[in-house]
């Protein structure tokens, strides 16, 4: 059996079922070496023992002035195939560094897995890394990328097209996707009986670009329209003074942290899910609130800022993608979903399918699976 050292920064919930698949195939040994950030996005707290990781092999690791010096030992322990590299962060540069080296010393294939697409980055940084991102391409075997702007972005940097693989970001929502009287009882709730349901799901911060969704609110043409903004962030106070100030406040309802489980009935009962995400920075990598939306028979709408639009929107058949900080643009597609019943259920029926034969983790297991034949077949 195949034996995998799979370095990640951290384990999210929706990564689960993924990992469980792939420590049925190999022998993987997990290492989380910044089990911190997923508290920073999310607010979720990584233990030591993690709920649904029962029976595969994995170690929280321990930092030290921001770097998980364990990996020093476990980059020359006993594996075939090394899965890693990262360049977020100064320490997560340090580490990538260190174990390519030893991997390329071993003559160990390398699979890198990243999420980067062709966003506008000037930044400093982005210059003085790139020189080094290069270098982990050329040493990569095989480079796992989730979506096409992600794979474009890798021959851009002048990968080999054969050693690029599709991965699909995965959600792992289940559960019913029709379910009128948990809608119904919703609605009731929070007194929304009888108004077209638009929502945000996401952190409330810059890049997300949730004030040109209030922009477009304020264009929109359909009457009784609710958007719903589901999440909590530094930009929360911001937007509440905005949306007063636009007299918007009958219009919107600020929800809070809605925990993942609950979820589910918030998707039902809505019409439109939007990702208005902008460039900040970075652009957004993936956004697994449409791959949610879509489990649940929703039109679509995100900007060209998303790194998943492209493959999960099929223009005009489950949403649109319009050019990210344009609420013109935003308000007239969101208008022409609304106003427009039957085209709601088609693009929602349309939505449900392409999660169905595109999205599941046995495509994700599949393009790694594809990914570790090529490398061992690719040593050095």
């Amino acid at each position: 059996m195949t034996r995998i050292l799979f370095i990640h920064n951290t384990v999210m919930w929706y990564r689960i079922p993924f990992f469980r698949a792939l420590a049925d195939i190999y022998s993987v040994k997990y290492l989380f070496n910044h089990p911190d950030i997923s508290k920073t996005l999310y607010g979720v707290e990584t233990t030591p023992e993690i709920e649904g990781m029962d029976g595969v092999n994995y170690q929280i690791m321990s930092n030290h002035l921001g770097i998980a010096w364990g990996l020093i030992k476990k980059a020359w322990g006993d594996y075939d195939i090394l899965v890693g590299g990262s360049w977020d962060s100064i320490p997560e540069i340090v580490e990538s560094v260190y174990y390519y080296t030893v991997a390329w010393l071993r003559r160990k294939p390398i699979i890198l897995w990243r999420e980067d697409w062709a966003w506008e980055d000037t930044s400093l940084k982005s210059k003085l890394i790139k020189p080094l991102i290069k270098w982990m391409v050329r040493t990569s075997h095989s480079i796992v990328v989730p979506g096409s702007r992600h794979r474009e972005y890798f021959l851009q940097l002048g990968s080999d097209p054969e050693k690029i693989f599709l991965m699909p970001n995965v959600s792992n929502h289940t559960g019913q996707k029709d379910d009128p009287e948990k809608a119904t009882y919703l609605r009731g709730k929070m007194g929304l009986e009888n108004k077209k349901i638009v929502m945000y799901v996401g952190r409330l911060i810059k890049r997300k670009g949730v004030q040109y969704l209030l922009q477009a609110l304020e264009k929109i043409k359909t009457e009784n329209v609710m958007l719903l903004i589901l999440g909590d962030g530094e930009c929360e106070d911001e937007l509440k003074s905005m949306v007063k100030e636009m007299g918007l406040a009958d219009k919107v309802i600020f929800t809070g942290n809605i925990p993942q489980q609950e979820l589910n009935s918030y998707y039902i009962m809505s019409d439109l899910v939007v990702v208005p995400s902008i460039t900040y920075g970075i652009g957004d990598p993936w956004v697994l609130v449409l791959n949610e939306a879509m489990y649940f028979k929703k039109p679509v709408l995100a900007t060209d800022a998303v790194g998943a639009a492209s493959d999960m929107i099929d223009e005009g058949k489950n949403g649109f993608i319009v050019p990210e900080k344009d609420s013109h643009a935003l308000a007239l597609a969101m208008d022409k979903i609304l106003e427009d019943d039957g085209l709601r259920h088609k693009m929602g029926q349309k939505s449900c399918q392409i999660i169905e034969e595109k999205f599941q983790y046995t495509n994700m297991v599949g393009g790694f699976k594809s990914a570790v034949e090529y490398s061992r077949k690719k040593k050095i």
